[in-house]
This record gives C-alpha cells, structure tokens and sequence, in this order.
C-alpha cells in the first residue's frame, strides 16, 4: 500500500511538473538545438513550431525508447539540452507516465495542437507554410548563419572578446545586436538573411493563391461573383474600395455567386444543372472520402472538399473558400517551382522573388489557356445535348 501511494505520489509529481511547463522552455530548447546545429534561430514556421511541440516530441521520445531506435547525434543534442533546461525525460514508469499525462493536459490549456489549426486554417497560411518548407529546404543557407569575419584580417572571425561594445555587433552592455548571436567559443555570427527578406520569397506563391481565391479584384467581385461589399446599384461593383479591400485582405471574405440568370451573362459555358449540381456540392453535409463514384470528396466535416468538374473545373475547396486547379494551384506550382530555382542561385531573395514571378507569371498564363479550353468545349457540349441551351 504504501509503495503503491509513492508511485501516485511520483506520477503525480511528474504530472504537476510537465503540466507546468510553458512554450518559453520548449522554444529556448528548440532555438538552442538550432544554435548547436550551426543554423540561426529563425526557422520556417512549421519547423519552429513542431519543434518546440511538446505533445509531438514526447510521443516520438516514447516511440523511439519504445523500439529502442538508435538516435542520431543531432536528437542526442536536442536530448541533452532539454534535460539541461529541466524538461527531459522523467526517469521511472511511474514518473514518464505522469509526464506524458501532465504534457496532454497542458496541451489542452494551451492549445498547442490547435495551434497547428490556427496556422493553416486558411488556403493563404497553408500555401506559405508549404512555400517556405519547400524553399528552406531547397536553400538551407537561408535559414543559417555566417561567422562575422574580422575588420583587419577577413579569413579570421571576429570574437566577442577583440568586438568593439557599442558597435554595430554588439550593444553598449556587451550583448549581440539584432541577428547576431555568440558561438560556444566566442566567434561572432550573423545570420544569413533577415527574416522580413525571407517573408518576401512567399509574395509570388501568396499571389497565386489569392487570385485563385478571387481576392485580388479591389473593385468588386470576381467573375460570376458579388462583391465583398456590394453595391445597391450593381452587386459585382463595389461603392467601397477600401471596405472591400479590408474585407478581402482581412477576413479573406469573398462575395457569393450570383443568382444564375445573372451568372449565366458572364459565364454562358455552364448550364442551369450545372450551376445547381456546383450549389449542391458546396454546401452538401456529410463525409465522402471516395472521389471515383461521382469526382467529389468531401472532408472533415466540409473542413476539405474537392472536385473533378465544377463550374471552375477541377477544385478544392478549403474552409469554404474556392481554389480552382487551373486558375489557382497551377499558378502556384509555377510559383513554388521558380522560387525554389530562385533560392538555389548565387543571390537567393532576388533570384527566389524573381523566380517566383517569372513562374507566377508562366503559371498564370497555362492555367488561363486550360481554363479557356475546358470552358469551350463545356459550352460545346452543352450546347449538343441541349440545342435550345
């Protein structure tokens, strides 16, 4: 009995401990795994925040002691350091268990699952997460840094200690300035690019999704759609064009589609069945997971669906928002694909910005061509099978 109340005593403990536990301790972890690996601290978003995931790195902590995996040297450092921080592994049954049951808990009170929601919860955020892991991984000099070589002699590095305080690498107190960090042996490092520089690589791709989207039409709804921001005299047009730039900027509102005897004046390639049959996959309830019976998937609760042959084409719809193939995910691969050639050239932020519009651009005109395309031969066939269409 009473060794069974120092096993709750323990777990309880553990629990208390992890249940403790605050995103600051797990990012000063991750940042300082990264400084040990020799890379800056700023990283891609999904990297900063799976990496400072405690449900995530407890769950592969156990799988890996589980089948008894050998770690790398690098999962041995980040090992090493969080123990060295006060959140390694419990040692004892008793004490693991109450540690993972302490770090679900405070997942829960801290959202950090949901925060992985949060950050792609929008076709917009999911696009530049992919375009930065891409382009990170494409580059990984983006995400490093660069020992600061000496004033008088280039090939040696500066160190702390030979570094004028009040300078411009480090602050009057001795403390590196912006984007400088200190290595274990005193040589100063800069890191290779700015982080509002690196942002700057996801302009094309972000282009490419918010024009698919119809978010990129400041003065009223895109075609076949209402404005943001209606106006009395004409609902495609807007009286507001900063309302409707705010709306669309903001909250990635988009207008809905107009009633189908005004739609059809701008779109004559679909027919009433089809515009209803697309009306019905909008807003149609229930899960679907197999696109072969009828090309149309729906996920999640509506969260994703997707489509072969809506009124935009093939489609995905992500929260509501529609992202046709043709007009928005062709453009986007064009992007993505010149960006990472981009960054791979001597003057990456130029070369990925440059990149990325020239395959914006390429993406762009290929998706407009397949759309014309399948919108003739779809009033073609259309017109076969009704001759009174």
């Amino acid at each position: 009995m009473v060794k069974k109340a120092g096993r709750l005593a323990r777990l309880g403990e553990a629990f208390n401990d992890a249940y403790g536990e605050g995103r600051e301790e797990w990012t000063r972890a991750y940042r300082q795994g990264r400084k040990a690996a020799g890379e800056a601290e700023n990283a891609p978003r999904w990297n900063e925040m799976s990496g400072a995931y405690p449900t995530g790195i407890r769950l592969t902590e156990l799988v890996q002691d589980a089948v008894g995996k050998k770690l790398a040297p690098a999962e041995v450092d980040r090992r090493q350091i969080r123990e060295d921080l006060g959140i390694g592994i419990k040692e004892g049954r008793a004490e693991r268990v109450g540690q993972l049951l302490g770090t679900a808990a405070a997942d829960l009170t801290q959202d950090n699952t949901r925060n992985f929601y949060w950050l792609l919860n929008a076709a917009q955020a999911t696009g530049n997460v992919i375009a930065e892991s891409a382009m990170g991984r494409a580059n990984k000099a983006l995400y490093g840094k660069s020992p600061i070589p000496g004033a008088t002699n280039s090939a040696i590095p500066l160190n702390v200690k030979s570094a004028k305080r009040g300078g411009k690498y480090l602050d009057p107190q001795g403390n590196p300035r912006k984007g400088v960090s200190i290595a274990e042996d005193g040589t100063l490092e800069k890191r290779n690019f700015e982080p509002g520089h690196l942002a700057a690589l996801g302009i094309p791709t972000g282009i490419a999704i918010n024009t698919g989207l119809g978010l990129m039409s400041p003065f009223g709804g895109a075609e076949g759609y209402w404005a943001a921001m209606p106006s009395a005299d004409d609902p495609t047009k807007t009286d507001n064009v900063l309302g409707e730039v705010a709306l669309k900027y903001f909250m990635g509102k988009t207008g809905n589609l107009l009633p189908y005897d005004e739609f059809v004046k701008v779109r004559p390639d679909v027919s009433p069945e089809e515009y209803g049959a697309y009306q019905g996959f909008k807003y149609r309830r229930g899960e679907d997971w197999n696109p072969f019976d009828d090309g149309q998937t729906s996920m999640g609760a509506g969260l994703i669906r997707t489509t072969t042959d809506g009124i935009h084409g093939p489609e995905l719809q992500f929260m509501g928002r529609s992202l046709p193939v043709t007009t928005g995910i062709v453009p986007y691969i064009g992007a993505l694909a010149g960006g990472i050639a981009g960054v791979r050239s001597k003057r990456p932020i130029l070369g990925g910005v440059g990149g990325g519009i020239a395959g914006l651009a390429a993406g762009q005109v290929v998706g407009q061509l397949l759309e014309g395309e399948r919108r003739r031969r779809n009033a073609i066939e259309n017109k076969s099978n009704n001759p009174d269409y």
